[in-house]
């Protein structure tokens, strides 16, 4: 058991960046998200500072969710395997050839980030119905969770699907 306890479900994250390609997912999401397929829109509702255009920032959305699995990570002592895994996530070798399409490179860094956090979600805490779970979903799924609608914690999360031409 190389991640510990929950060593299969870590395991399932990465086998999904080494095996698969961002927006060819199989599954359909459901309506507890809200779908948008302007890749434009999805990039500033991600990115912006400006509460005038969202209610949470996306960044605040995260960074709250974060902070307790974070925590969690020093409790039980996981530093070594979470620092393991940052590099694996962050190396864009570890992902299987084309699994960024050429015409959203803008977004590696993000996507990155979040697929490390959905597995040091389950290093900490398993197989849980919380939000990196559903970030881990809707990334399954074919989609980039890109924003919050609503204002946090109450919500949902806004997600990026582009349209199949």
């Amino acid at each position: 058991m190389k991640y510990g306890e929950y060593s299969s479900l870590v395991e399932e994250v990465i086998n999904y960046i080494q095996s698969n390609q961002l927006f060819q997912g199989n599954k359909q999401l459901d309506d507890e998200f809200t779908i948008i397929d302007d890749f434009e829109q999805a990039q500033e509702i991600a990115w912006t500072q400006d509460l005038d255009i969202v209610d949470t920032l996306w960044e605040y959305v995260k960074s709250s969710e974060d902070s307790e699995i974070i925590g969690k990570v020093y409790e039980k002592e996981l530093r070594s395997v979470e620092r393991e895994l940052k590099e694996l996530f962050d190396s864009t070798e570890s992902y299987s050839e084309g699994f960024f399409p050429s015409g959203y490179l803008d977004i590696i860094e993000e996507v990155q980030g979040d697929l490390f956090m959905c597995a040091i979600n389950r290093l900490v805490n398993g197989k849980t119905n919380n939000f990196y779970e559903e970030l881990f979903r809707i990334y399954q799924s074919g989609g980039w969770p890109c924003g919050w609608e609503g204002k946090y914690p109450e919500g949902r999360i806004i997600t990026f699907i582009p349209v199949n031409d």
